[in-house]
């Protein structure tokens, strides 16, 4: 019998079965999970040379957000919310893993003024996210001479060794190294003992988690030049084929994504947003730049929609006279 989603267990994301799908070489998997927050780019005051409609729309936009803001936050402050939401900058676009419910909660507590608290959060989650990335893919390295060092360990406290052992195992993306360790730093000087603290309280704060927040968009985000993803497939991104078999991309990429063809489309249900997609594009093994090529070129008319699944549901099973 032919192999297909329509006969794999959890379809699109069953993800062990996918091997064997007789289309395999026609799909690619696409992650679609992810965590942002763009609410501070929208706090600006209008600029001079925008057109006037431009303008008021974005007053009016502003407006909203702020009364959204004073019923999260209280009115007394709103002026500091806003001040320390515009100078935190938009949270970046992240898959959905162990990081986000944390990182959202030290950004809450900058923009309301408790910045140590703040600080701390940002120090603390660069630590565990160091310690998930080891433990989580220490064993897809057992032949490196890292394993018997780290094979039996539960946590790691240490910064340069922790990102020297992802840098040799090639898990973190360029970049990432640089600002683990910048992080780091901070985090020495601010939770051991420094009186000098005091006065740089929401500078250190705020250098932390813009630090956390270009780590987690390097390394977690969808559209930083990951170098796994597919390039030239606008608004979308997909695996590369070779990637697949990455450490990293398997643990915290694929769990996320539907394995879909370029004519897949999506569905907003009660549980979110679900891929859908044809049953089987046939025998055809194509390149990656040929999967993006066919997305950018795809016929909106042949995009599986709700509506065409019934459709031709109907027509395989017409009503009887």
């Amino acid at each position: 019998m032919r192999r297909t989603i329509a006969n794999s267990g959890q379809g699109l994301y069953d993800h062990p079965a996918h091997a064997e799908l007789a289309d395999r070489g026609f799909r690619r998997y696409h992650p679609f999970s992810f965590d942002f927050d763009s609410t501070p780019l929208s706090l600006g005051e209008a600029e001079d040379q925008w057109e006037e409609h431009v303008k008021e729309t974005h007053q009016q936009n502003r407006a909203q957000q702020i009364e959204r803001l004073k019923q999260r936050y209280g009115p007394e402050q709103i002026e500091v919310v806003v001040k320390n939401l515009m100078d935190l900058g938009a949270k970046s676009m992240s898959l959905l893993t162990y990081h986000n419910q944390f990182h959202e909660q030290a950004r809450r507590a900058f923009v309301t003024g408790a910045y140590y608290p703040a600080l701390v959060a940002a120090c603390a989650l660069g630590e565990r996210v160091l310690n998930h990335l080891i433990l989580d893919l220490r064993d897809a390295f057992k032949s490196s001479p890292h394993y018997r060092k780290v094979y039996r360990k539960d946590s790691f406290d240490s910064w340069p060794y922790a990102v020297s052992v992802l840098t040799d195992w090639n898990v973190l993306v360029p970049g990432v190294d640089a600002e683990f360790l910048a992080l780091g730093e901070l985090r020495n000087r601010s939770i051991h003992f420094d009186p000098k603290t005091y006065t740089s309280l929401r500078e250190d704060a705020l250098a932390a988690l813009k630090r956390l927040n270009a780590i987690i968009a390097k390394q977690f985000g969808y559209f930083g030049s990951q170098p796994w993803f597919i390039e030239n497939t606008p608004g979308a991104q997909f695996i590369k084929r070779e990637f697949e078999s990455i450490p990293f991309v398997r643990a915290y990429i694929l769990p996320r994504a539907g394995f879909v063809g370029p004519l897949y489309g999506m569905e907003l249900t009660a549980h979110g947003w679900q891929h859908l997609d044809y049953a089987d594009y046939g025998d055809v093994e194509i390149s990656d730049d040929d999967f993006a090529k066919h997305y950018r070129e795809r016929n909106a008319a042949k995009v599986v929609s709700r509506e065409l699944i019934e459709a031709e549901r109907q027509e395989a099973n017409p009503p009887a006279a």
